[in-house]
Parts: C-alpha cells; structure tokens; sequence
C-alpha cells in the first residue's frame, strides 16, 4: 500500500471495492440454484443471519440486519452481493464480522447462495 493509501484509509478500501464492483459488472454472474444454495445457507449464514434471513440469530451478537426485509435485499443486484459475500463486508463499509468467503465458496456457490436468499419471503 502506497503513502497516499495509508493517509486516505477508508478512501482507498472505497476505490478498490468500487474496482471489484465494476469488474463483477462486466462479467455475468453465473446463474444460482437455489437448492444447492440452501444447505450452504444453512452451513455458513444462519449463524449470524437466521434460517428465515431475518437475523439477530440467537448465537451473534451485535445484532445483524435482515436480508428479507422488504425494499432492501431484492433491490440489491447479484454482483454487489457475490462482491459482498467473496470480499466480506468490511471491503463494502458493513461490519467486519461478515467475513470473506472467497476461499470457502466458489463463485457457483455463492450464486447457489444468492439465489437461496432470493427465495425467502419479505417481510
């Protein structure tokens, strides 16, 4: 990381997540399946997310938000998510409990995963 990095911190996290999110724009995400997604989901989200997407689950604290609220998740395009599942969330100024999943999921299996999500019903 050069000087100008270290003195702008958060600028360049910023300007490499915004990278990342214009490479993943250009490339089409693969489709997801949603029944290879859901054990997935069970494994690795429902810890922190909930079996029903709703969060707050009982084993994490802080708290962590819905991805079935309504007017949130589904207006979220499926690049920025596989970005946000692959790159962790701190990488897209959310929480730096949401970790990186590029070296436990492949691209598929996060798209399996996006499209599980997909399925949950809003509230």
């Amino acid at each position: 990381m050069d000087n100008r990095c270290r003195k702008q911190g958060l600028w360049c996290v910023a300007l490499g997540a915004q990278a990342w999110l214009m490479v993943a724009a250009a490339a089409p995400a693969a489709a997801g399946d949603a029944r290879r997604g859901e054990p997935m989901y069970q494994r690795y989200c429902t810890g922190c997310h909930g079996v029903d997407g709703r969060g707050g689950a009982k084993n994490f604290m802080p708290h962590v938000g819905a991805l079935t609220r309504k007017g949130y998740t589904e207006r979220l395009e499926d690049s920025y998510l596989m970005a946000i599942v692959a790159e962790g969330g701190e990488a897209f100024g959310k929480s730096a409990y949401m970790p990186s999943f590029k070296t436990a999921l492949s691209s598929q299996d996060i798209a399996d995963v996006i499209a599980y999500v997909r399925t949950l019903p809003l509230y």
